[in-house]
């Protein structure tokens, strides 16, 4: 039908917007829109019932708890931390436990070295005498025949040179 009333003069009529004076004569007169308006009026007034049932929350007390389980949260991880290690690692500790390795560090390096000869020491130990002196070159000779005319005594002096260049260690004479 033509002249009914449509959604939007429905959702004026629920806001308590006036109507025209046509649009109450045909209210009055209309049985589908009449039908169509107490329906619409009775889901409005439920609606408007259940908002006025939920309450409004409390917003200092929501934050308040919110504050207080991440609080909780971080206690019990910093307990758990503790349990784990036996205790809380603090910057203090940390600094002391740095100086203390670096110091011990440092004391045993030098206390390494301070025991090995310099490498000049070493080369003096290993030759001290010129090689033109201990080994006669010459057209002739070879540097084998060389070491098979060494003598007992010279023989052993050069196998503890040998093993010592290859142990690192300075040769004992």
């Amino acid at each position: 039908m033509f002249g009914h009333l449509k959604a939007e003069d429905f959702v004026n009529l629920m806001e308590g917007a006036e109507s025209s004076a046509r649009q109450r004569v045909h209210l009055d007169a209309c049985a589908s829109c009449r039908a169509t308006w107490e329906s619409v009026r009775s889901v409005h007034a439920e609606v408007t019932s259940i908002d006025s049932e939920i309450p409004e929350p409390d917003w200092a007390q929501f934050r308040s708890s919110v504050r207080d389980r991440l609080l909780s949260r971080s206690i019990q991880r910093e307990s758990a931390v503790r349990r784990w290690t036996g205790w809380a690692i603090r910057p203090a500790a940390a600094w002391a436990l740095s100086v203390v390795l670096a110091v011990g560090l440092t004391t045993v390096t030098l206390l390494w070295h301070s025991d090995r000869t310099s490498p000049q020491s070493k080369v003096e130990l290993l030759a001290p005498e010129p090689a033109n002196d201990v080994i006669e070159a010459g057209p002739e000779k070879s540097l084998f025949d060389d070491v098979v005319a060494l003598g007992e005594e010279e023989q052993e002096q050069l196998r503890q040179m040998l093993e010592s260049v290859q142990k690192g260690s300075p040769a004992r004479q």
